[in-house]
């Protein structure tokens, strides 16, 4: 298969050889696309809308990739053979899970740590295990069942983030290609689904029922795999700026000569 743009093997990945990340210029043209996509998705409106600080990007290996390229070619398969016109379906979703590192502490330079219970990490290192989610592992409450949760609306994964506030106070999301193809939709919880029903690749909760925000949920695999990192957190002060505009105005009136604000 050819090499997919998020392998190891592109050469603008190559700085990401030993720490599976390479961080995304606020110039580039990605960078852009991911914060509109972030902000788009932040819906919660008694949760104050932050800021992006940082965004990585996720390399993996060419064999992660290819076996996730492998499922997508299978749904697409299927789903042109139903006449079910998108497909794959892929989408770019957030999750939000725990860390137990200092990840994000350091905006230029973010490493991922060793630590056994570090969910994040293990997530950027090794994508996603349906088998680490649902039943037995926190997560008993789940409204589909056993799978891999993701979402459009980045604010309620925000929920499920969980860091140490006193080692930073960023926060982290994760932005992954999901390919969902051919939604079974519910309103109401269905907690001892396995997969998706008969003809479907996934399920997707929307809101009216036991939702108030949409969630899409994936049972296999192969179909996801994290694509960026998002670090983010409170926006500035707005008083720092005011306080740099008055302290020009105050030189200004010292010295009589202009400056530049």
């Amino acid at each position: 298969m050819s090499t997919d743009s998020f392998a190891l093997g592109k050469p603008a990945n190559f700085p990401a050889t030993s720490r599976r990340l390479v961080r995304v210029d606020p110039s580039d043209k990605t960078y852009a696309e991911v914060e509109k996509l972030f902000q788009k998705g932040w819906k919660h409106r008694e949760k104050e809308k932050p800021v992006i600080r940082a965004l990585y990007k996720i390399i993996s290996s060419q064999r992660s990739l290819d076996s996730y390229a492998e499922h997508k070619f299978q749904i697409q398969v299927v789903n042109q053979l139903s006449n079910y016109r998108k497909r794959a379906n892929e989408q770019f979703l957030f999750h939000g899970t725990s860390q137990a590192c200092s990840f994000g502490m350091n905006l230029s330079n973010a490493t991922l740590c060793p630590i056994p219970s570090c969910s994040l990490c293990s997530i950027i290192r090794n994508s996603f295990d349906v088998q680490k989610c649902g039943y037995g592992f926190n997560h008993v409450n789940d409204r589909f069942g056993r799978g891999i949760y993701v979402t459009s609306c980045s604010s309620k994964a925000d929920d499920y983030f969980s860091g140490n506030p006193n080692i930073s106070d960023s926060r982290v999301l994760l932005v992954n290609r999901v390919i969902v193809g051919k939604a079974a939709k519910y309103r109401f919880n269905a907690t001892t689904l396995t997969e998706p029903p008969c003809g479907y690749n996934s399920v997707i909760g929307i809101p009216g029922g036991d939702l108030n925000y949409e969630e899409t949920v994936v049972y296999h695999n192969d179909a996801i795999r994290p694509a960026y990192v998002v670090i983010y957190g409170k926006a500035p002060f707005s008083g720092e700026k005011r306080l740099d505009l008055s302290s020009v105005a105050f030189l200004k009136s010292l010295f009589r000569t202009p400056l530049a604000a």
